[in-house]
């Protein structure tokens, strides 16, 4: 019986691939794919403008209904961590910014991301 092992030798094909990969320019990519430039404002100061990535959290925009807002619209927000040539994204819980015409507050900034900084923003009034 054939030996499948044997014909492809003693390495997978996409063994040498393993450890090429480096999270902070994998992130610099996926950015640079689709950049938002937002400019954070933070105890009533704005930051110098940052780019990052923006992707919707899912949800509709305001569900309202007459016992209330049942939630609100939210943003995944990609920065960056790391990268050797392109400084962090500065990003904290409870900064403010705008975006498309919609505001955004900053309710968590996720902690131990390895090489890309992964944040939280839920759609606010203005």
């Amino acid at each position: 019986m054939p030996d499948l092992n044997a014909w492809l030798g003693s390495t997978p094909p996409l063994s040498t691939w393993l450890d090429d990969a480096d999270r902070a320019f994998d992130t610099a990519r996926v950015i640079a794919d689709k950049p938002a430039v937002i400019t954070i404002t933070r105890l009533g100061g704005a930051l110098a403008a940052q780019t990052v990535r923006l992707e919707p959290a899912g949800g509709a925009a305001d569900a309202t209904f007459t016992m209330g807002a049942l939630g609100k619209a939210g943003v995944i927000i990609l920065g960056y961590k790391s990268h050797p040539a392109i400084a962090d994204t500065n990003l904290k819980r409870g900064d403010t910014f705008a975006y498309d015409g919609q505001f955004y507050l900053v309710v968590q900034v996720l902690p131990d991301v390895p090489d890309r900084l992964l944040a939280i923003a839920e759609a606010r009034e203005a």
